[in-house]
């Protein structure tokens, strides 16, 4: 490959999948180093909805056999590189590189496992391009959390914010504390939100008016809140299995039966874990799919007042895509682009797995 110019516009393509599956994120960013700190672009961005055929492909994933997953892996990949190569063709740009998260099957980093499908190979032989991919493995092999990674893009990125806060699957924060960089993930917000709006025929709940017609179980929410995750240390992480195991299972044996009140629930669960987690920050910044639930977000709005700060629509879609893309591209100018202090790992590496086509 070329050599870098660090202090030159220098393009590539960040795509993100997060836990909700509501799509592929892609976006076209730029990056240099000017005035002695780091400048970004977010050139172009885009969705793209997973057909029907992936969706399923992906929720049935965790439940294939090694060689049904390996072939799954390819099929994504390509699936992905296939979307790449369309939309790029459409925007005529030709980017440097690719960083792809992929779509997390696993992630157990107390097990040292984590997995993200949609292989690195698969997009580089569809596009042409190098592809950066497997951020995590390298992190939870030192012993860390391989989560979150976002904080490296906080801390050299959005320099201007106490705290930053994503909506997804997950809600995560990241911070400085002590001089140093913390980062955890809170709660899980899109994931299980999403998870009881489909019970009642929906994708989601469009502006949280499915949580906001319904009535919190207090009874619930205090055990949610008693949750022993809640009050453990960081670095910390949150991962399917979790919702899985501890979560879904106090709310199906709750008894209620109304899905309204049980999504009011979850949403007044997901802004108090949220307000206890940002403190005394006087600047936090939120981005992600969950702010644009308006029950959901007033609620925190009620407790955070001024110091609650939304971008513009296109770093709320795609701040993640943003910041995988300049992981990719730290990673191929060999810099370190993991924070020890966010993910518990022995030290900071040039994490991600490179494919050259």
């Amino acid at each position: 490959m070329e050599k870098f110019n660090i202090y030159e516009w220098n393009t590539g393509v960040g795509m993100m999948s997060g836990t909700s599956l509501d799509g592929i994120d892609i976006a076209i960013c730029s990056f240099r180093f000017n005035n002695n700190k780091w400048e970004y672009r977010i050139d172009d961005a885009v969705t793209f909805p997973y057909v029907d055929e992936v969706k399923s492909l992906i929720l049935e994933m965790p439940g294939m056999s090694g060689s049904e997953l390996v072939i799954a892996d390819r099929k994504l990949g390509k699936y992905y590189g296939q979307l790449l190569s369309g939309y790029l063709m459409a925007m005529g740009e030709t980017p440097l590189f690719v960083a792809s998260h992929g779509h997390t099957i696993f992630h157990e980093p107390v097990q040292g496992m984590t997995y993200q499908a949609g292989h690195g190979a698969a997009i580089a032989a569809e596009t042409g391009l190098p592809v950066v991919c497997d951020f995590r493995s390298s992190d939870v092999a030192l012993g860390g959390q391989g989560a979150p990674l976002v904080p490296i893009g906080d801390e050299l990125l959005f320099t201007d914010f106490d705290a930053l806060v994503n909506l997804g699957g997950f809600a995560n924060i990241s911070m400085r504390l002590n001089n140093e960089r913390i980062a955890y993930d809170i709660c899980p917000v899109n994931i299980v939100l999403n998870h009881f709006a489909h019970k009642l025929g929906h994708e989601y709940d469009r502006s949280g008016a499915l949580a906001a017609s319904g009535t919190a179980d207090k009874h619930l929410l205090a055990k949610l809140d008693a949750l022993p995750y809640y009050s453990a240390s960081h670095p910390k992480s949150l991962g399917r299995e979790w919702v899985e195991t501890e979560f879904l299972p106090m709310i199906e044996n709750s008894g209620i039966k109304n899905t309204n009140d049980i999504l009011c629930t979850l949403a007044l669960h997901a802004a108090g874990q949220i307000v206890r987690a940002c403190g005394e920050n006087k600047s936090v910044l939120f981005t992600g799919g969950g702010i644009k639930n308006n029950f959901l977000a007033d609620t925190i709005k009620e407790s955070l007042q001024e110091r609650m700060i939304i971008p513009d629509e296109t770093t709320i879609d795609f701040k993640e895509a943003l910041i995988f893309a300049f992981m990719g591209w730290l990673r191929l100018n060999k810099k370190p682009n993991t924070i020890p202090s966010a993910t518990g790992a022995s030290k900071a590496i040039s994490a991600g797995a490179v494919f050259i086509p």
